[in-house]
């Protein structure tokens, strides 16, 4: 693999250094040929559980988490649709530490083990100059004066004496980020599309309050929460469930036009209903000023959590984090309405 370059970056807690790759659909000659099973939909099943797999390799066990053992990686998923150019897929990853060397070889490293373990129903490519990380980023419209918006899960209220909410959960389909995409490369003007995750753990006094609600849940008597008690606690029991991996993870679009209709078409996708739960759907949350909205967009630039919410609102199990920080998938005769761009001749040697 050829090394992707490093932005370093000093920070109060230490230092930080950040990458990025680009991300290329593997040609369709070539995906199909990848299938164990006997047809297309073989193929989407097992490049789903690939997929899976990865996002498990992200993840921290309770130990790891406890004794500070782990290292401090962040992974971001990011599209960015311009008219006058193609939709580009990138992965940026981050890696901190408390001194410019320690940061710089934990960066290398977890480079590596992205690449070497990213499921190979796509290809990477590394970003190896600051001009191309400029450009190939989305760093133009963070850097600008551009519109930034947060889609949180939409809550549910409790009942008094109880804990004030509870954030519902990212769910889709194996299908639903495809509107996703389909909507960025729709729009008239730029805009890019952000997923953060960061591997966490729900600490204590979290599991505390959730067992709190699950026992003071059950004995209410009001009619107005009767109808939401077998979903509350269906929402406890996942949650608190032995062994679960958790993450932080907030979501996020930039842009220098309108966005409604965008807003809505990601958000409903990313917070669609099952049979087994259905959800209270998604909402949204904009900065209240222009230095605040210039903070948030200085976050995402350097890979981190914007400060506006808590670790309730974003706190996620692995399952949320599989379902919703991915990118599509393209049939063999394309995705319609959406032009990704296609790996060149230019960039075949960073493959190795």
């Amino acid at each position: 693999m050829n090394t992707p370059i490093l932005k370093l970056m000093q920070t109060p807690e230490g230092w930080q250094a950040a990458f990025a790759f680009q991300v290329f659909h593997r040609p369709p000659e070539e995906w199909m040929k990848m299938k164990w099973g006997f047809n297309a939909g073989a193929l989407l099943d097992e490049a789903l559980d690939r997929y899976r797999m990865f996002i498990e390799s992200q993840a921290v066990n309770e130990i790891e988490f406890h004794a500070g053992t782990m290292q401090n990686n962040t992974l971001v998923l990011r599209g960015i649709h311009s008219p006058e150019f193609v939709l580009r897929m990138v992965l940026l990853g981050k890696s901190c530490a408390p001194s410019k060397g320690e940061a710089q070889q934990a960066a290398q490293q977890y480079a590596c083990q992205l690449f070497s373990t990213f499921p190979h129903d796509f290809l990477l490519v590394p970003v190896k100059t600051d001009n191309d990380y400029y450009s190939l980023c989305g760093e133009e419209l963070l850097a600008g004066n551009s519109k930034v918006a947060q889609i949180q899960r939409g809550i549910i209220f409790l009942p008094k004496g109880l804990a004030h909410y509870l954030p519902g959960l990212w769910q889709t389909s194996a299908r639903s980020n495809e509107q996703v995409w389909r909507a960025l490369s729709g729009m008239p003007q730029p805009v890019l599309f952000n997923i953060t995750i960061t591997p966490s753990m729900m600490y204590p006094e979290e599991k505390h309050l959730l067992r709190e609600i699950k026992k003071g849940i059950s004995e209410q008597k009001d009619n107005l929460i009767s109808a939401f008690i077998p979903w509350i606690e269906a929402y406890t029991k996942r949650r608190l469930a032995a062994w679960k991996k958790f993450f932080l993870v907030q979501v996020h679009l930039v842009t220098d036009g309108a966005m409604d209709n965008l807003i809505r078409s990601i958000g409903s996708a990313l917070t669609r209903d099952s049979n087994d739960m259905v959800l209270p759907g998604y909402q949204v949350r904009e900065p209240t000023s222009e230095s605040e909205s210039r903070q948030w967009c200085e976050s995402i630039q350097a890979l981190g959590l914007t400060e506006n919410s808590s670790r309730w609102d974003d706190l996620a199990d692995m399952d949320e984090v599989y379902s919703i920080f991915r990118f599509p998938y393209r049939p063999e005769a394309g995705l319609p309405g959406a032009n990704f761009n296609k790996i060149g001749k230019e960039t075949d040697s960073s493959l190795g």
